[in-house]
């Protein structure tokens, strides 16, 4: 009994030795396995931190100096101060508070999201909804919709300008033969809603800028051009997420005698949710930085007086016609803010709705 316990205790040791040296050749397999990797991901990441994260740092930077062409002197946080004391709200004695030229820009901004985001998510959604269901022709309809969305921006949006102009002009073409009045569909100011209000008999309030009072007829192009052209991309997003919806739980609702409406209602829409947050974000974001459209429509201008002037088109004025390297970069700054605030509240709130199929 003595002899056995004796061994038990010196095989111990031996047990131990031979596990240690397992470990060991495992720990090292495992460094050099990660090493492996990180070679491998050493060019992506390379490229990933010389042109997406050096840029940002380095824009932030740039921000905090008084830079034309070259830089002239540090000058802190002074750039953002001239947004929210010079640019943004302007007190002018004769008219009182009036939107500066960063604060039109927001807005001209946030009536294109407003105008775009909705209306290409709810067509792009029913598009595809008959797509998806429809047996003959399908392939020749999703590629013909998909279309736009491949072509290029600034070549699609001269012929809209030229479908738009005044004198030779399809629009106006069709406003004629329909009896209307001809528009100036890129070159008139007013905004739509004072337009209607004077039709209407009345006026906008003179204490109200005009800048609330919506888009002009311009932008009001814009919205659709970017309509058209996105609604190819939502299409394809919202055909993938319909293909991973069971179809044996449709067919069951049919079948207990469920109408369209309330198939969509109750199993399309709620297990499409993740396709909607997706389309969301990314629609807000890219709302936010649309630039190709609001140049070409205005010849680089944001007219007429200034109603399609967005941020990203006000930042590169500033920057390559005005040469004022350092502010263009704080106003950057400050719509990556404003975008990281908007996808964080998405984020928070938004996917709280969101049904996952598991």
């Amino acid at each position: 009994m003595l002899f056995k316990e004796a061994a038990a205790l010196d095989a111990k040791p031996i047990e131990q030795v031979q596990e240690r040296k397992l470990v060991k050749p495992r720990s090292r397999r495992k460094r050099k396995e990660a090493l492996t990797g990180l070679m491998y991901a050493l060019p992506a990441l390379v490229l990933l931190l010389l042109f997406r994260y050096w840029p940002l740092v380095f824009g932030m930077w740039i921000s905090l100096w008084k830079w034309g062409y070259v830089p002239e002197r540090f000058v802190g946080f002074d750039n953002y101060m001239r947004v929210f004391r010079e640019d943004l709200i302007v007190n002018d004695p004769m008219s009182g508070l009036q939107l500066g030229e960063v604060g039109q820009a927001f807005m001209v901004t946030i009536f294109y999201a407003i105008g775009t985001i909705p209306l290409t998510l709810l067509l792009s959604f029913f598009v595809s909804y008959v797509l998806f269901h429809i047996t003959k022709g399908k392939t020749l309809l999703r590629v013909l919709f998909f279309l736009p969305y491949i072509t290029s921006q600034v070549a699609a949006a001269i012929v809209f300008k030229w479908i738009f102009h005044p004198s030779v002009g399809l629009a106006n073409s069709a406003v004629n033969f329909f009896g209307g009045t001809p528009q100036q569909w890129l070159t008139d100011p007013d905004p739509i809603l004072v337009k209607l209000l004077n039709a209407l008999g009345g006026s906008w309030p003179a204490s109200i800028p005009t800048a609330f009072a919506g888009p002009t007829w311009a932008l009001g192009v814009v919205i659709l051009f970017s309509i058209w052209s996105s609604l190819g991309f939502q299409i394809v997003v919202f055909l993938s997420g319909m293909t991973q919806i069971p179809h044996d739980l449709t067919e069951a609702a049919r079948i207990d005698g469920a109408r369209t409406w309330n198939v969509i209602r109750h199993i399309t829409l709620p297990l499409l949710s993740p396709t909607w947050f997706l389309l969301t974000i990314v629609s807000v974001i890219g709302a936010f930085e649309s630039f190709n459209a609001f140049y070409v429509f205005s010849g680089g201008e944001g007219g007429p007086l200034g109603s399609t002037m967005s941020l990203p088109l006000y930042i590169f004025r500033s920057f390559y016609v005005y040469g004022q390297v350092g502010y263009a970069s704080a106003v950057s700054m400050l719509l990556f803010i404003l975008l990281l605030g908007l996808t964080w509240l998405q984020l928070r709130y938004g996917e709280k709705k969101v049904h996952y199929m598991h």
